[in-house]
């Protein structure tokens, strides 16, 4: 069983305290997607501030939405509740950003839907 520590990137504000502890159902490999997850949502959030990446937000948060309820089945939203306030922020962030723009797309765009 790996029980190495959880990784840190300075680089975004990980809902990961480095101290907090991962449950054994928790791989590391799967930890370790779930920041990549954070990370890309976060990124294509600030590219779609500049009204662009639609579908980029679209799909970074579908990613990200599967791994967070990977992660909570594991039960490491137990030991973690900063991280689970802070994915839920982000998540609903996403969701907001997504539907706006739906309703501002024409009635025909096939991205609408």
């Amino acid at each position: 069983m790996n029980t190495s520590a959880p990784l840190s990137n300075p680089d975004h504000a990980s809902p990961f305290a480095a101290e907090t502890p991962r449950p054994a159902t928790v791989s590391l490999s799967e930890q370790q997607a779930f920041e990549a997850a954070t990370a890309r949502l976060r990124a294509a959030l600030l590219v779609a501030a500049d009204s662009q990446g639609f579908e980029e937000v679209a799909d970074a948060r579908l990613k990200l939405r599967a791994l967070a309820v990977k992660l909570r089945d594991a039960g490491f939203w137990r030991s973690d509740k900063h991280g689970l306030r802070s994915t839920v922020s982000l998540l609903w962030e996403a969701d907001r950003f997504v539907n706006e723009q739906a309703l501002l797309r024409p009635e025909g765009d096939p991205a609408r839907n």
